[in-house]
């Protein structure tokens, strides 16, 4: 659903809501869950979850930085090449260029960089955690809290002016991951709650029409993401009819090459707003090039270093 949210809002835009930031935000609050039940629920040894992490982002991540750079090369287009290194060492969402002018399709990196801090930050719990140095759950909600915060100072410091870099900072952007992480804790010590499915449904539409363009930036990344973080861990123990559509296999299949196909819709989402391309053609090459680097490149290679690295 996050990945169709995203590819809806960059080649088919709603008036009124941006479905990017949408399905941005469902991926954050999906990474959230997951590396809270790695870390904190399992207890992954650290070691194991950096490379599973490594495995599943870098190759990808590198063959399609190469790929786009090599590409601007062959067919003499300008090449940045600080915008290159800023995607490539995950920093982009810092030292994006010059926004409103950006030279390569790299953009979107931002939210991989959001991500690669985050696991940091969260392993760094962890370890405090493991050592009784600090209590997990505690740790998670005044970060959440922090990030919150900070939403709330930029927005109040930049009114009225150029605020969207800011926006793209981890400690902005973060608070979708460690918000789920804490909700996800919380749910360890007190029974999930199973409501009717329409409850499901209706927290879902809350939290997208909280993305609604007159909202404040701040509701948005507060409000808006919590609802979904909130809505994500309530979901092990929903109904099985909830169960079933989000088991629809087109859904499931999109979610498995979700993050290739992620990397790959920029330089078309590219293509398709400089009017190069029409969007179903965009649409079209961009699902295209990500399922097939999906087969070629993330998948074999991930399975390959999952199995051998670490021996």
């Amino acid at each position: 659903m996050a990945i169709t949210f995203l590819m809806i809002g960059h080649f088919f835009p709603v008036p009124g809501i941006n479905f990017g930031i949408v399905g941005v935000n469902l991926f954050f609050v999906l990474s959230g869950y997951l590396m809270g039940q790695l870390l904190f629920i399992k207890e992954t040894p650290l070691p194991r979850f950096y490379r599973r992490r490594v495995s599943r982002i870098v190759p990808a991540h590198v063959f399609f930085l190469l790929s786009v750079t090599l590409f601007y090369f062959v067919t003499g287009k300008p090449i940045n090449w600080y915008e290159t290194a800023a995607a490539l060492f995950f920093v982009n969402n810092y030292f994006p260029g010059e926004l409103g002018n950006l030279v390569m399709p790299f953009g979107h990196i931002w939210t991989l960089s959001v991500e690669e801090h985050s696991y940091i930050l969260l392993s760094l719990v962890a370890i405090a955690s493991r050592k009784h140095l600090a209590n997990a759950k505690w740790t998670i909600a005044s970060l959440t809290l922090f990030f919150s915060f900070v939403g709330f100072w930029y927005w109040s410091l930049y009114s009225g002016r150029e605020l969207s870099g800011k926006w793209l900072h981890t400690e902005v952007s973060a608070y979708g991951i460690f918000c789920s992480a804490m909700i996800l804790l919380l749910f360890v010590t007190i029974k999930i709650p199973r409501f009717p499915s329409v409850i499901y449904l209706l927290l879902f539409c809350i939290g997208i029409m909280m993305h609604w363009w007159s909202v404040p930036d701040p509701l948005k990344t507060t409000v808006g993401v919590g609802i979904f973080a909130l809505t994500v861990n309530l979901l092990s123990n929903a109904p099985q009819l909830i169960k079933q559509l989000l088991s629809f296999k087109p859904l499931r299949l999109a979610g498995i090459w979700s993050f290739s196909i992620y990397l790959w819709q920029q330089p078309f989402y590219v293509a398709y707003h400089s009017g190069i391309m029409p969007a179903y053609l965009a649409v079209s090459l961009a699902i295209g090039a990500g399922v097939t680097s999906f087969y070629l490149i993330e998948n074999p290679i991930r399975l390959y270093l999952n199995k051998t690295w670490g021996k």
